[in-house]
């Protein structure tokens, strides 16, 4: 009943503006900010020039002809690539190396021979990917013409009457900026909750009030454990709401799997009112402050919570692996694009097991003092 009565008294600090504020206002803005500003981090696009197509046929091959014309028929419908053939005495390299041309598609008995333009690679790149896609294709025709020639005459092109069946795999889920600092902050504004707990039993030496808790009839560990518990509690609900706020205001998306998300950030929770508590009885005063600051400000910006860090190499990948913010938004991302919950096992068992050591550390801090 002692630990329950001190968690509710702890639990009552939402009555003051500055939490509220800090909490909540905090971690929505930034998402907001963040998500905004460091869009095209995500959602980059590139601009792309006319594509303008130079051939040459010789007509040595009626079956490629054939379906070169279906061919150019479709990409000028489907994609707007523009095919001129080549005119009497134009060089058809020359014109691509003078960039007015994409390319330029040399047709013969032997095959398909091209010459792209290096200086506009992207429009050279989708080129290169759409003729590669015809000459596979040309190649299955002319093997199934061999088998059986009743395909000889069918097209290529899926018009009801093709033998070519194409399907594509729809790409996994990626999280756009939204949704990615949806995540980042929330776990961030999380680690920050350490200071909060730094201040747990060190505002209480500040008011005076410690003597008389010792004083009344309740034991260290039970302040101790109304202390956590009061604290966990309502960082939990302030994390729930953060969390429906993105969800349901910018429609951040957090998976099909809540339950795990939400156990990766509630141990995520315990593990930063640990580490407030630890270094709180480790050191005193404002120099405890001050470290787990610093060591806030390095998780976070090791850990991405300003920017990915996922194409990161180097001593910055390095240095992320040891970041408790890295670590949960890992676990997190991995659930809710992937439904892996192999990285969520382990960083719930990471925080789960700094916890107990830095509470232990507490403890037995607290045992040692006179006072709290």
């Amino acid at each position: 009943m002692n630990v329950l009565r001190i968690a509710l008294k702890e639990m009552k600090i939402v009555r003051e503006p500055r939490m509220l504020v800090f909490m909540l206002a905090t971690p929505v803005l930034l998402i907001l900010i963040l998500g905004t500003a460091l869009s095209n981090a995500f959602n980059g696009s590139t601009a792309i020039g006319d594509i303008r197509l130079l051939y040459h046929n010789d007509g040595a091959g009626p079956e490629l002809t054939e379906q070169w014309q279906v061919f150019m028929q479709e990409a000028e419908r489907s994609s707007g690539i523009v095919f001129q053939q080549v005119e009497e005495g134009m060089d058809g390299e020359q014109e691509v190396r003078n960039n007015r041309y994409t390319g330029y598609v040399e047709m013969d008995g032997q095959g398909i021979r091209y010459d792209g333009n290096s200086r506009n690679s992207t429009e050279n790149g989708i080129v290169q990917g759409m003729l590669s896609a015809f000459t596979d294709r040309y190649r299955l025709s002319a093997e199934a013409a061999k088998i059986d020639s009743a395909y000889e005459n069918k097209p290529l092109v899926d018009d009801g009457g093709s033998y070519v069946l194409e399907s594509s795999i729809q790409g996994a889920r990626q999280p756009g900026s939204l949704d990615y600092f949806s995540i980042a902050v929330t776990t961030m504004i999380i680690l920050y909750s350490a200071l909060t707990a730094g201040g747990l039993i060190d505002s209480e030496r500040k008011r005076n009030t410690a003597q008389r808790l010792l004083a009344s009839p309740v034991t260290k560990a039970e302040i101790f454990a109304g202390k956590i518990m009061g604290t966990l509690a309502i960082n939990a609900v302030f994390v729930i709401i953060v969390v429906l706020i993105s969800k349901y205001m910018f429609n951040a998306y957090w998976g099909e799997n809540p339950i795990m998300v939400f156990l990766v950030l509630f141990t995520e929770i315990l593990f930063a009112l640990s580490l407030g508590l630890g270094i709180s009885y480790v050191l005193k005063g404002n120099a405890a402050g001050a470290v787990i600051m610093v060591i806030i400000q390095l998780a976070a910006f090791f850990g991405g919570g300003y920017t990915p860090v996922a194409s990161t190499t180097g001593f910055m990948r390095e240095a992320a692996t040891y970041s408790p913010l890295h670590w949960s938004n890992e676990a997190l991302l991995q659930i809710i694009y992937s439904g892996d919950g192999t990285a969520a096992v382990h960083a719930m068992m990471l925080n789960a097991g700094f916890s107990v050591l830095l509470l232990a550390v507490a403890m037995i801090s607290m045992r040692r003092r006179e006072g709290l």
